[in-house]
């Protein structure tokens, strides 16, 4: 009764999160102006954008077939546009049952799913907080301390092998010593920060002429926006804690606020959209 009761009240405050962030978006910006910028989307912009946001997808499926036993990469790129699309829709982060559902389907074991879940979100996390620190010195003009964030970053990575290695369960330590390699190491970094990147320039494709926005300013704020994807809470399809990460932290540098407002939604919008296209293409196409 308690947990229902929590589930009750942690959907009401998502809730409240979208409808307050649309009707503040209604009170600062009005439909009749995001209907006027709509109009000045380069449409070639958006198909490029598209081919980048599905480069993101190539690169996070073939993580995972670097962590698990599944061999057609038809089948990762399937579970990975499943996983994430129901990611989010789907509120407090449950769309990732999904992946355990899809392994279980594939035969493969909690075990050896769960290994491979938590290792590929390290990664996740460590990539994130790279492309935002590389993102934050860029805009600060600090090119030099950007790249040293990147490279620095892996060894964070081998500081958890360090210590992954004392842990004596057999199946993470079979996952230690045929996963967690050096140079798979090195690569599931590499692809993971290539995801970011990948994503966050799609991102800056689809804004509006009309959005003043440089690709460094866009490039930062989008890594804001995904950082709010770790809160407990979210907005309905992450309407509001999204536009709240990427707009909060342009107008936090002095960016005007109609101008971050109208970013959050455009590049929001192409997420929530580009996402489902993808997860029907693969419902239609890339069925067993």
């Amino acid at each position: 009764m308690k947990k229902k009761a929590i589930k009750i009240f942690e959907l009401f405050v998502s809730i409240a999160i979208s409808a307050g962030f649309i009707y503040l978006f209604y009170r600062v910006i009005g439909f009749d102006k995001f209907v006027q910028f709509f109009k000045e989307i380069n449409p070639a912009n958006i198909i490029i954008a598209f081919i980048l946001y599905i480069g993101s997808y190539l690169t996070r499926a073939f993580r995972w077939k670097l962590t698990l036993s599944i061999n057609q990469f038809k089948k990762l790129f399937k579970i990975t546009a499943f996983n994430t699309v129901f990611n989010i829709f789907m509120p407090f982060r449950t769309g990732e049952l999904s992946f355990f559902y899809m392994l279980k389907k594939e035969n493969i074991p909690i075990s050896e799913s769960a290994v491979s879940f938590v290792s590929v979100r390290i990664f996740d996390a460590l990539s994130l907080f790279a492309v935002f620190g590389m993102s934050f010195f860029l805009f600060k003009g600090m090119p030099l301390l950007a790249i040293l964030t990147i490279i620095l970053m892996p060894l964070a990575a081998f500081v958890l092998k360090f210590l992954v290695s004392f842990i004596k369960h057999e199946k993470i330590k079979a996952f230690h010593d045929t996963k967690l390699t050096p140079k798979n190491i090195m690569v599931l970094y590499v692809l993971s920060v290539l995801t970011f990147i990948l994503k966050f320039t799609a991102f800056y494709l689809v804004l509006p002429s009309g959005v003043d926005l440089s690709f460094v300013e866009a490039f930062f704020a989008a890594s804001a926006g995904d950082l709010t994807t770790i809160l407990p809470i979210h907005g309905l399809a992450g309407i509001g804690t999204y536009e709240g990460g990427y707009a909060g932290l342009l107008i936090l540098f002095g960016i005007d606020k109609e101008t971050a407002l109208l970013a959050s939604v455009f590049v929001h919008l192409f997420m929530l959209m580009g996402a489902a296209v993808i997860a029907a293409f693969c419902y239609l196409f890339l069925r067993d």
